[in-house]
């Protein structure tokens, strides 16, 4: 574990698996859902914090898209699911290349095998002040070929007595096996452009046309939250499970199984060679 603070703000890290956060507070107050003893115990990034999607962010459909006229076969990573999901850095541990009381920086490189066909190096830098995280998360490909790269990232935030805030054009409906199916505009318990609680929800969907700060709030607590990213990140996924205690807004460059979804935006990047997708996310709190 590492803990990286300033001012009234502090925030843990645990790189080692795969390259999560165990809780951001500012002023005593949690901003994130925070990962106890038992969450970090059990290894699994699910139950911490937050965690990065790289290098492509929720499902690629019964892991299998086509690519340069191969069909390009994943190993499926989330029993029961047939799918690929979120990605393979968190899966992995992160190496720190550099540490300041308030920043750090972590590094993922992966050679390319059955989880992820082709190379490529993930940074993530994690800044604190006393009321913003930031972070900034870059994917380098290293393949000699332009290939599909994305960064995304996947945030837990405490559901009771919460309500989220944003604005998106679209809402991807899904099939049984949790694939997009029908894009729609938002309504009824799928429309957050005026605040709305996330108690009693039933959501896992993928937004499209996202903009401008998601706002997050709880009734109890004295401070809001506002999340801001790059233009790039076009997509965010909702994650409400019916009567669970945290809930998921995750901003991310792509709709969920891209590669399988041609013509649809936003489409999954596309890195030239030697070049890199980056992105910069930023938490701040705010009173309400």
């Amino acid at each position: 574990m590492l803990t990286i603070g300033s001012g009234n703000a502090t925030c843990t890290l645990y790189p080692e698996l795969g390259g999560s956060l165990g809780g951001w507070t500012v002023a005593g107050q949690n901003m994130l859902r925070a990962a106890d003893a038992a969450a970090v115990a059990s290894g699994n990034p699910l139950n911490m914090s937050s965690f990065p999607l790289v290098p492509y962010s929720n499902r690629i459909g019964y892991g299998r898209f086509e690519w340069d006229g191969q069909t390009i076969e994943l190993t499926k990573n989330f029993f029961p699911e047939p799918h690929a999901i979120h990605g393979i850095g968190w899966h992995c541990p992160w190496t720190i290349t550099d540490h300041s009381p308030n920043a750090v920086t972590m590094l993922l490189s992966h050679a390319g095998d059955d989880r992820w066909p082709w190379p490529f190096a993930a940074t993530q830098q994690l800044k604190i002040d006393d009321y913003d995280l930031t972070l900034v998360l870059r994917v380098h490909n290293l393949a000699d070929q332009p290939r599909p790269l994305a960064f995304g990232y996947h945030p837990y935030f405490d559901a009771a007595a919460a309500t989220l805030e944003f604005s998106a054009d679209i809402v991807w409906m899904t099939g049984s096996d949790g694939l997009p199916t029908t894009p729609l505009v938002p309504e009824s318990e799928f429309d957050f452009r005026n605040a709305g609680s996330v108690e009693g929800r039933d959501i896992d969907h993928c937004y499209a046309g996202v903009s401008g700060t998601a706002r997050v709030c709880w009734a109890d607590r004295p401070l809001a939250l506002e999340v801001s990213s790059s233009p790039q990140m076009g997509a965010a996924v909702v994650y409400i499970p019916k009567n669970g205690n945290a809930f998921c807004f995750e901003p991310v460059p792509h709709i969920n199984d891209a590669l399988n979804l041609a013509g649809h935006m936003p489409a999954m990047p596309i890195v030239a060679v030697g070049g890199s997708f980056e992105t910069v996310i930023t938490m701040t709190t705010t009173p309400k």
